[in-house]
């Protein structure tokens, strides 16, 4: 009973460790964090060294393929060069391996303490999730060293010599081990490290052991496809090319080792057993082969694997409307065309607006959750890139474009989240002749401003400033005609006053939008 309960603690702290890993890394995953990746990943060779040491600190490849997930989506790193650094990252993983297969129990103490006092008293509050992400890799160690000492006396127990037994009579059986593993456990490095911890006692052979090696790669394959099968688009790109790199390489790896068991020729094994004397450390010597495989297959697929994962998985209307199409960190380096740049994405903005509005009419084609998340995204990239661009230096005529495009923004934002409120109320409602009425109205409105952003003529912005007058009086006559006069109605009636609301705020808004053009116009005179 021991024994289990030893098991048991160390796996809940394993695990523990693991989900605090990514939770705290996630939380300095900020878009300085993930400018600086960009910059660092603009060569093939950096990139690499960058997927190596964000796979040791991270010990998870979803970790890693969460971040390039959403670097993608920004337009900060293009998918090739995002599959570079997720391909060589699995090499770093295998330093847990590595740890799982050495004695470090009085280093993992210290961790654990240090961190967990640092956290537990509030010192140097801003490095937190970066102490809590060592205090989770101290967890994950200490459980790894509490397994191990569990699994101390295994050999010993009864039935584990008729298990021994079977591995031997069928070694490369316990390829289908090393699989199972894998996709009951979700972490290829996890699986590995706690093969080797469950071994510690000698259950398995040498040839065995390091068959179960190579069955992590069929099993990440396997975990893969039941796990994303719920994702669309570059999530469900990454994670396809992922699987396919690992099923590829594990194949190869077993069937190396299988040639080397039926030739007698000793080749990895002989390899293995001259790095270390140990069963465990010879196993983990084969987990970094296996990773060391996966990036080969992954880099060597790399001319093909975008095209092919694009087909496989398109990206989504979301995803397409969240990635800046002009706001490229190039154009950092260009300051006099970024303003010209940043309108081209705000007329994308205004684009979607009118969107919502054939959601309304029954003509839409994308979801309207999905495009309003999308244009969130992309204005979020914008106020971003704005604010990257005001604190370098430049001319007084180029800073006040900017601060206009800032103003002129500000207002797109809450416009976007208005109309997009506006459509979600009266989604339902299309048929209703005020409905109608209202949705018709703003079009006319929305055609205006775009074709004033468009041209910045000042008869357009004239007729922008009239088509936007006060319409309080119609809006109020409007509600008093649509009283509640049935119980059953309230909700009907509900959505039609708050969309009238709405629909003020939203004229309001543009209004300020004429006003902010008229000001340009004004200024580019003196």
């Amino acid at each position: 009973m021991e024994m289990i309960a030893l098991y048991l603690a160390g796996l809940s702290f394993f695990f523990t460790g693991m989900a605090g890993i990514s939770d705290n890394l996630r939380q300095i995953t900020g878009r300085r964090f993930r400018v600086l990746l960009s910059r660092a990943t603009n060569h093939p060779v950096r990139a690499g060294l960058l997927g190596v040491a964000a796979g040791v600190v991270t010990q998870s490849t979803s970790v890693v393929a969460f971040v390039l997930s959403g670097m993608i989506a920004s337009g900060l790193i293009p998918l090739r060069r995002a599959l570079v650094v997720l391909a060589c990252a699995n090499i770093g993983t295998a330093a847990l391996v590595f740890v799982a297969a050495v004695d470090l129990h009085l280093p993992i103490l210290f961790l654990v303490g240090i961190s967990g006092l640092i956290i537990a008293f509030n010192l140097f509050i801003k490095w937190k999730p970066a102490f809590g992400s060592l205090l989770s890799i101290g967890l994950v160690f200490f459980g790894l060293d509490t397994m191990k000492h569990a699994f101390s006396n295994l050999s010993s127990a009864p039935g584990m010599a008729g298990v021994g037994r079977f591995f031997d009579y069928w070694p490369d059986m316990a390829f289908f081990l090393g699989m199972l593993m894998r996709t009951l456990v979700h972490s290829s490095s996890a699986s590995a490290a706690i093969t080797i911890t469950i071994n510690h006692g000698g259950i398995l052979g040498e040839f065995p052991s390091m068959m179960s090696m190579a069955g992590l790669g069929m099993g990440t394959a396997i975990a893969t496809y039941f796990l994303s099968s719920n994702l669309r688009g570059i999530p469900r790109q990454i994670a396809m090319y992922q699987g396919v790199t690992n099923v590829a390489a594990g194949v190869i790896l077993g069937l190396l080792l299988l040639i080397e068991r039926l030739s007698g020729t000793r080749m990895l094994l002989g390899f293995a057993d001259l790095l270390s004397p140990t069963n465990s450390g010879r196993m983990a010597i084969m987990y970094l082969m296996l990773n060391l495989l996966i990036a080969v297959v992954a880099l060597a697929a790399l001319p093909w694997a975008p095209a092919w994962l694009a087909r496989r998985s398109p990206p989504t209307p979301e995803e397409d409307l969240s990635r800046p199409m002009y706001l490229l960190p190039e154009a950092l380096l260009s300051p006099e065309t970024a303003p010209d740049l940043v309108a081209l994405e705000q007329m994308r903005v205004m684009r979607v607006l009118e969107s919502y509005l054939q959601a309304v009419r029954g003509n839409g084609t994308r979801p309207l959750k999905a495009l309003h998340h999308g244009a969130v995204t992309l204005g979020e990239e914008i106020a971003h890139f704005l604010e990257t661009m005001v604190k370098q230096p430049m001319s007084t005529g180029l800073a006040h474009r900017l601060i206009s495009l800032q103003r002129k923004e500000e207002t797109l934002r809450a416009l976007e989240e208005n109309v997009f409120l506006f459509a979600s109320t009266l989604e339902h409602h299309g048929s209703e002749e005020l409905t109608g009425h209202m949705v018709e109205a703003l079009d006319t409105i929305l055609l205006t401003a775009s074709d004033a952003l468009t041209s910045k003529d000042e008869i357009d912005v004239d007729l922008l400033m009239n088509l936007t007058d006060d319409r309080g009086g119609i809006m109020e006559r409007l509600r008093a005609r649509y009283r509640l006069d049935n119980p059953e109605h309230a909700s009907d009636v509900s959505a039609l006053h708050y969309a009238t609301t709405l629909f003020e705020r939203n004229v309001w808004l543009l209004r300020q939008l004429a006003l902010w053009l008229r000001e340009d116009a004004a200024l580019s005179e003196l």
